[in-house]
């Protein structure tokens, strides 16, 4: 079996208002007994020796592709619970060159420190087989490519890789958003997407950091609960038996279980999260910025979330749900889009139901320490409208979700207020007004050029997403989540 994960390092909320009943997800089980779980998912912390013995994926071959914060977490994991055939795809720069001069003054491996409350914890270390700049030296014989990359890196990344995949390979991408499947279609072409896997993996495994480059990454979380959508659909059971042996913990499909690659598209993450948080920071917060001005600190951006910030990840998600409901009623195959705080606080870390999204942003473990995307600037702070927060949530995120809006005729006043106050900032034109009318299309000159709407990619009716995305038997009848 060959496989390839793509992850994207980006970072990944009960709202302060009356919530309606939790979204149910349907849990899928593998019954395959041949794919042992990784060492993520045992108790015994005997390292490799012990995962060679037991998984007889010990010589499935990985492929990472990329060099940031999740590629060096994979690079130590992987070898380490028995994957000895795990190779590094690092197109960037002089990434490759400076990973292996790292391995080679640490005896070629990899070292990673995990926080005392994950599985493993403490200190482990792998030893990735090779390190290379060159696609044609490690793509065409992997199994599996894992990509820890931005959304944003696709377009150029995906072309330069297209000559040496294979039919029959995974991709794997994480957090697995932005419309993956569209640029990989655009990319490689309808023939060879057709041929592959494309597995969208939500949330990104690891909350980590880079130590020193090249030698140690520090892990604060791993987590254990994931969802997915895979393409095409019918590889489902195959795509989450991979995931489990790769990273263990419960992998359950996306959309209550119609497990498509649109539900990645379209399940609330960073496009929530990040936007939600810095519209409401510099627009009308005490923090109120204008241009010109220099803000007077950089706060924490999740121990300081606000009731204000909560509120509008409620409304943008509570316009992502119409999203998808209309686009089910209108026969294309979607699942039901679940509250961010139900999935990603709940599900994925078990934070109490009687909690809320301020709470669960202020409190988790998870999210500690990280400050603002604002710069230095004369004694004091200015956003950084160039920093990823922005040109990757806004126009590879929100985006995406108002193109889809606009073919399924779903209204989002929230969404194009964060829009047209980001872009105005951003120097970038996404949504106008045409033909004098009052409402807002993406219809800007740098649509085609920048972001992830559907129209980008010649999908400009429902007719073309039923065919992208034929309904089929319902899995499982579940209650939707409204706006809270």
């Amino acid at each position: 079996v060959t496989l390839l994960l793509l992850i994207d390092t980006t970072t990944f909320s009960q709202a302060l208002v009356v919530r309606p009943s939790v979204t149910k997800l349907a849990k899928i089980t593998s019954t395959n007994t041949n794919l042992q779980m990784s060492h993520h998912q045992q108790q015994d912390n005997t390292g490799p020796k012990r995962m060679k013995e037991e998984n007889p994926n010990s010589n499935t071959r990985v492929c990472i592709v990329g060099g940031g914060n999740a590629a060096h977490a994979l690079a130590a994991l992987l070898p380490y619970n028995g994957f000895e055939d795990t190779t590094m795809y690092c197109p960037y720069r002089d990434q490759a060159a400076e990973i292996q001069e790292g391995l080679d003054e640490q005896g070629g491996y990899m070292k990673a420190e995990f926080a005392a409350h994950n599985q493993p914890s403490g200190s482990i270390q792998g030893k990735p087989r090779l390190v290379s700049k060159h696609a044609a030296d490690v793509i065409p014989q992997a199994d599996v490519l894992i990509l820890p990359l931005p959304s944003f890196t696709y377009p150029d990344l995906l072309p330069d890789m297209k000559p040496h995949l294979r039919p029959s390979q995974v991709v794997i991408v994480t957090p697995g958003q932005g419309g993956f499947d569209w640029f990989a279609r655009e990319c490689l072409g309808k023939t060879l997407a057709s041929q592959i896997t494309l597995v969208g993996l939500m949330p990104m495994p690891f909350n980590c950091r880079i130590t020193e480059f090249g030698k140690n990454v520090s892990v604060q979380e791993f987590k254990t609960k994931y969802t997915m959508g895979v393409s095409p659909r019918s590889q489902r059971d195959r795509a989450q038996e991979i995931v489990q042996c790769l990273l263990g913990g419960t992998v359950e499909m996306a959309g209550s279980g119609n497990g498509g690659f649109l539900e990645c598209t379209l399940y609330p993450i960073n496009a929530i999260i990040h936007p939600a948080r810095l519209y409401t920071l510099l627009n009308g917060s005490s923090l109120s910025w204008q241009p010109g001005q220099v803000l007077p600190e950089n706060p924490l951006f999740y121990e300081d979330f606000t009731p204000e910030a909560a509120q509008m990840m409620n409304d943008l998600n509570g316009e992502l749900i119409q999203i998808g409901n209309a686009l089910q009623e209108q026969g294309v195959s979607v699942g039901a889009i679940p509250h961010i705080f139900d999935w990603l606080a709940c599900y994925v870390y078990n934070e109490p139901a009687s909690s809320n999204l301020q709470q669960f942003f202020q409190t988790n473990a998870a999210y500690k320490g990280f400050k603002c995307p604002l710069l230095p600037a004369d004694g004091g702070f200015v956003p950084d409208f160039s920093n990823r927060y922005f040109t990757e949530d806004i126009n590879l995120g929100l985006c995406g979700y108002k193109g889809l809006a606009e073919l399924a005729g779903v209204d989002t006043p929230v969404m194009d207020r964060v829009i047209l106050w980001a872009q105005q900032h951003m120097g970038v034109e996404l949504l106008v007004q045409v033909d004098g009318s009052s409402d807002y299309k993406l219809k800007g000159k740098d649509v085609a050029a920048t972001t992830n709407a559907p129209q980008r990619f010649c999908i400009s009716s429902m007719d073309d997403l039923r065919s992208l995305y034929p309904k089929e038997v319902v899995v499982e009848e579940t209650h939707q989540t409204a706006a809270r």
